[in-house]
C-alpha cells in the first residue's frame, strides 16, 4: 500500500525533475555558447590578427631594386635601414599564432579541434618557408653591400636573386592570404552555427518549457484527485454525526485513504448494530418490565381459578354430575395451566438470572438432553442423528441456560416436522469456539420471516409465545457466543451455535 503523501511527493518531485531537466538543458547550452564564443574571440578572432600582422607589404625584393639603383656612399646608407625595416618579428607572430591554436584547441569540439590542428600545420609550413626566405633575403642585403649589381656582368644573377626572392615573397603572401581565408570562413561557419543553436536553443527550451510546465500541471492535478476522497470522508463523517449510520463512504484506493474509508464503513456498520442493539435491549427491558407486572397481576387470579376449578372438579364427582360439564371444569383447569406456563415463560424472560459458570462438556450436555428427549422425539416419528465430536469440547457455561437453549430448538425442529422427519445434532471444535448444530427437515421458514424470528412476541404458530428464539438469543450473548439461522422453505432449518471454549469463556462472560 502507497501512502497518499508518498504520491503526491512523487508527483511533485516527477514535476521538479522536468523543470530541473529544463535548466540542467539551458546550463549546458549556456555552456557551449559561452565555450563557442572563447573560441571566436580568444582563437579564431586572435589568430585572424595575428595572419593579418603576418601580411607583409613591404618585402625586401622590392627595396633590393630600389638600392641596386642608387650609388655606393647612398647604398651604404640605406642598406642599414632596410634592414632594419625588415619584418622579424614574423617569427614571434608564428610562435603566438601556435600557441592561441594549441590553447584554443583544449576548449574546442572535435571537428574544432581537427582544423585548429590545420592551422597549426600551416604555421609550421610557414615558419619553415619563412626560414628559407630569411635566408635568401639575408643573402641578398650581403650581395648589395659587396657591390653586385652594379657591374653590368653581376646584374644578372643579381636580378636573378631578386627574382628568387620575389617568388619566395609571392608563396608567402599566397600562404598567409590562404590561412586568413580559412580562418575568415571558418569564423563565419562558426558564426552561423552559433545562430543556428541558438534558434534551436530558444525552440528546444520552450518546448521543454511548455512540456515541464504539463507535468507540473499533471502533478497538481494528481495530487487534487489523490486528495479528492477526503471531501467524500468528509461528508460521510458529518453524515455519520447528524445521525445516518447507513452511510457508506464508497473509495476503492489502496492507500490509507481507502483504509480509513473502509474502517470508517466498519465503524459505521458497528454503531449501528450497538444502536439496534441497545434499542432491542431498551425494547426487552420494557417488555420484561410489562411482563413482570402483567404475570404478577394475573399469577394469583391464575391459581385461584385452578384452585377453584379443582373443588368444583371434585364436587361434580361427588355429585355425579353431568359428563359434559367435569368435562368444562378439565378444559378449564388445562387452560389454567397452559396460561400458568405461559405466564413462568415470561417472567424467566423478563428475570432470566446472570449465568453461573462451570466446567462442562458440550457433547456430554447435548448427548444427556436427546436421552431425555428421545421418548418424545420417537413418538413424534423424529429420527434422531448424532453426529458429536469425537473429543471432549469443554467450555465454561450455564447448564441450566445452556439445555433449557438446545431444549427450545430441540422443540421447535418437532413441531416444524408435525408427520415425522430428521433431526441431526452435530457439534465440532470451530478455532477458538465450539460450535453446535440442529438441523431438521421440516417446512423451513419464509425469507420474510427469517429476519424476525430472534424478536420478542413475534412468532408464525397459531399458539406460540414467541419468547423460545428470543430466549435462546438472550442467552447465547449472555455466554459471549453467536446463533445464526440458515432455512430455505421446503428444505428444513438449521440453528447454528458458536460458544467460546473454556478458555476465552471466562473472558468474554466476564465482559458481558
Amino acid at each position: 500500500m502507497r501512502r497518499v503523501a508518498t504520491k503526491i511527493f512523487l508527483a511533485f518531485a516527477v514535476s521538479l525533475l522536468a523543470f530541473a531537466a529544463v535548466a540542467a538543458f539551458g546550463i549546458v547550452r549556456l555552456h557551449e555558447i559561452r565555450r563557442d564564443l572563447r573560441l571566436l574571440s580568444g582563437g579564431y578572432l586572435a589568430l585572424t590578427r595575428i595572419a593579418a600582422q603576418l601580411e607583409v607589404k613591404d618585402w625586401v625584393a622590392t627595396r633590393a631594386l630600389e638600392a641596386s639603383a642608387l650609388d655606393r656612399a647612398a647604398r651604404q646608407v640605406y642598406l642599414p635601414v632596410a634592414r632594419a625595416r625588415f619584418p622579424g618579428f614574423v617569427r614571434e607572430k608564428i610562435a603566438e599564432g601556435r600557441r592561441v591554436a594549441r590553447e584554443s584547441r583544449g576548449i574546442a569540439p572535435e571537428d574544432e579541434a581537427r582544423f585548429l590542428d590545420d592551422v597549426v600545420a600551416r604555421l609550421d609550413a610557414l615558419d619553415a618557408r619563412w626560414s628559407d626566405y630569411d635566408r635568401e633575403a639575408g643573402a641578398l642585403f650581403d650581395a648589395l653591400e659587396a657591390g653586385e649589381g652594379q657591374d653590368p656582368r653581376t646584374r644578372a644573377a643579381f636580378d636573378a636573386r631578386a627574382q628568387s626572392v620575389r617568388q619566395l615573397e609571392k608563396g608567402l603572401s599566397l600562404d598567409v592570404k590562404l590561412l586568413q581565408v580559412a580562418l575568415e570562413t571558418q569564423i563565419a561557419d562558426r558564426v552561423h552555427a552559433a545562430e543556428r543553436a541558438e534558434g534551436r536553443t530558444v525552440l528546444l527550451t520552450v518546448v521543454y518549457s511548455l512540456l515541464a510546465l504539463a507535468i507540473g500541471v499533471g502533478g497538481a492535478l494528481v495530487s487534487q484527485r489523490l486528495l479528492s476522497p477526503i471531501q467524500t470522508l468528509t461528508e460521510g463523517v458529518k453524515a455519520v454525526a447528524a445521525g445516518d449510520l447507513t452511510r457508506k463512504v464508497e473509495l476503492r484506493s489502496r492507500d490509507e485513504l481507502g483504509l480509513l474509508a473502509r474502517e470508517f464503513n466498519a465503524m459505521a456498520a458497528s454503531l449501528g448494530r450497538q444502536r439496534d442493539e441497545l434499542r432491542r435491549a431498551e425494547r426487552l427491558a420494557a417488555v420484561g418490565r410489562i411482563s413482570a407486572q402483567i404475570t404478577h397481576e394475573i399469577r394469583n387470579p391464575l391459581n385461584a381459578i385452578g384452585l377453584n376449578a379443582e373443588l368444583l372438579a371434585e364436587e361434580l364427582e361427588d355429585a355425579q354430575a353431568p359428563a359434559e360439564a367435569r368435562q368444562l371444569v378439565v378444559a378449564i383447569s388445562r387452560e389454567v395451566d397452559r396460561l400458568n406456563g405461559v405466564a413462568e415463560e415470561y417472567l424467566r424472560f423478563a428475570r432470566l438470572p446472570r449465568p453461573s459458570l462451570g466446567r462442562h462438556d458440550l457433547n456430554e450436555l447435548v448427548g444427556s438432553l436427546l436421552d431425555f428427549l428421545a421418548p418424545e422425539l420417537q413418538a413424534a416419528g423424529v429420527e434422531v442423528v448424532r453426529e458429536l465430536a469425537p473429543a471432549a469440547l469443554p467450555l465454561r457455561a450455564d447448564e441450566g441456560q445452556l439445555r433449557a437453549v438446545f431444549l427450545n430448538l430441540v422443540r421447535n425442529s418437532r413441531e416444524a416436522m408435525p408427520g415425522g422427519g430428521r433431526l441431526t445434532v452435530r457439534t465440532r471444535r470451530g478455532g477458538e469456539a465450539v460450535e453446535a448444530e440442529v438441523a431438521d427437515t421440516g417446512g423451513g421458514i419464509p425469507p420474510e420471516d427469517l429476519t424476525r424470528i430472534f424478536e420478542p412476541f413475534y412468532s408464525t404458530k397459531e399458539r406460540g409465545t414467541g419468547l423460545g428464539l428470543a430466549f435462546v438469543l438472550q442467552v447465547v450473548k449472555e455466554h459471549g457466543g453467536t446463533v445464526r439461522c440458515e432455512s430455505a422453505a421446503g428444505r428444513g432449518t438449521t440453528f447454528t451455535l458458536r460458544l467460546p471454549a473454556e478458555d476465552e469463556a471466562a473472558e468474554a462472560a466476564a465482559a458481558t
